[in-house]
């Protein structure tokens, strides 16, 4: 063969192979280029709903966004006061943790005063003192009408017969009204000092207190107003349920006291109220409670098992701790007038009473009994009862009931120098 064919069969080839891997490149490239748009398309080929939420590559303008429906209507600009608290909220709200209003307590309620409290005693006692003093100028007469007036106003026979002679004999003949009126006031103050005496100093250990009274006469409101004063004035309170005779007494008193917030010592009704006691005081020195107040059966004073009862629950107290109780209180009705002399004397022979609870001094006109008790048990008055809320309990200060018993008449006496009406 001639070498000329040799050469273009070569060349032929050269040109056919050359040709073959050009179009096998641009296969190639032409296959990675589609490849790679379905992997990522251009952003003018994204579905609408995407392309919204594309951000704009640096330097070009973003895609006017896709309209579908209406038109939305576009809300005026936030204040800077909107603005920051809808930061707040949206921003602020998960990571500080919500603060609760505090709504202000209501004003402690003022507490009621004495002569308030005294209101129809007083309004009675002075009656009947203006109507002796003025209905007679004789001085046997006027005396004689003073002494009527104590005994009707529940100061007792004994007492009016030695406050009239007191009087008498530091006036002589004077009878002008303002004179006796204010040695009346005098003498009646000097009864009620007499009895007087502090309570009892516990130191260190718990002030033990044991209530006693009969049936009814407010013993269980009078602990709970009892247990709110001194956990004010004192600190911790525990108050022993040791009137295990009467049914639902214990619940009674749980009820008061988650109302005041103190601690009850309570076993099941018809257990033995001395344990009650002795549980309550032994608590009280293991933790170290200021004061306890052991309430008792209310119980009929003639009921000579029951009052044998009180001595062992003081018996048992002492035993724990020494001195204990160191105030026995009893709890009188005022309405019950010279009747609580009766109550006084017999409860007063069973333990040794150091103190008075006066409730329902403000429903009552027989006020002037705490003059008799006074006088003939030689008994100081601890507190008295103004009203039914928890507040309601006053100590007691004798120159601040000879002043309220003679409220009205000062003001009288000023302007008129007597005490006609």
């Amino acid at each position: 063969m001639h070498p000329l064919d040799y050469q273009s069969i070569e060349l032929f080839s050269f040109v056919v192979a050359a040709l073959f891997s050009a179009v096998f490149i641009t296969i190639v490239v032409l296959s990675a280029q589609w490849s790679r748009r379905k992997r990522f398309p251009r952003p003018t080929e994204l579905p609408p709903e995407i392309a919204r939420e594309a951000p704009a590559e640096p330097g070009l303008a973003p895609a006017p966004p896709v309209e579908e429906g209406p038109p939305e209507i576009e809300a005026p600009p936030e204040t800077p006061a909107e603005a920051a608290a809808h930061v707040e909220i949206v921003i602020a709200k998960p990571q500080i943790t919500p603060q609760v209003e505090v709504v202000p307590r209501a004003p402690a309620k003022a507490p009621v005063r004495l002569g308030m409290g005294l209101r129809k005693t007083r309004e009675g006692f002075l009656s009947r003192i203006r109507g002796a003093l003025t209905g007679s100028t004789k001085v046997s007469e006027i005396y004689e009408g003073l002494e009527e007036a104590l005994i009707a106003a529940d100061v007792g026979v004994d007492t009016s017969l030695k406050l009239t002679e007191a009087v008498r004999t530091k006036l002589g003949k004077e009878s002008r009204p303002d004179a006796i009126r204010d040695a009346l006031k005098s003498e009646i103050e000097a009864i009620l000092e007499k009895a007087s005496r502090p309570a009892a100093d516990s130191g260190e250990a718990p002030l033990v207190i044991m209530m006693v009274g009969v049936n009814g006469v407010g013993k269980t409101t009078s602990i709970a107003k009892l247990a709110a004063m001194f956990k004010r004035e004192r600190g911790s309170v525990i108050v022993g349920a040791a009137d295990t005779f009467r049914a639902a007494a214990v619940e009674q008193l749980q009820v008061w006291c988650d109302r005041v917030g103190v601690d009850i010592i309570k076993q099941s009704q018809g257990s033995d109220p001395a344990a009650v006691a002795f549980d309550s005081v032994k608590s009280a020195i293991a933790r170290k409670v200021k004061t306890v107040l052991i309430d008792t059966a209310g119980r009929l004073q003639t009921k000579g098992n029951l009052m044998e009862e009180l001595k062992k629950i003081a018996r048992i107290a002492g035993r724990e701790l020494p001195g204990a109780p160191h105030e026995i209180w009893l709890v009188l009705d005022a309405n019950t007038g010279q009747n609580a002399i009766s109550q006084a004397k017999i409860f007063g022979d069973t333990v040794k009473l150091t103190g008075v609870v006066l409730a329902k001094l403000d429903s009552s006109a027989k006020g002037g009994v705490i003059i008799a008790i006074a006088d003939k048990l030689g008994i100081p008055v601890r507190y008295v009862g103004l009203g039914e809320g928890i507040e309601d309990l006053r100590e007691f200060d004798p120159h601040e009931f000879a002043d309220a018993l003679f409220e009205n008449e000062s003001a009288d006496a000023k302007h008129s120098g007597s005490y006609a009406a």
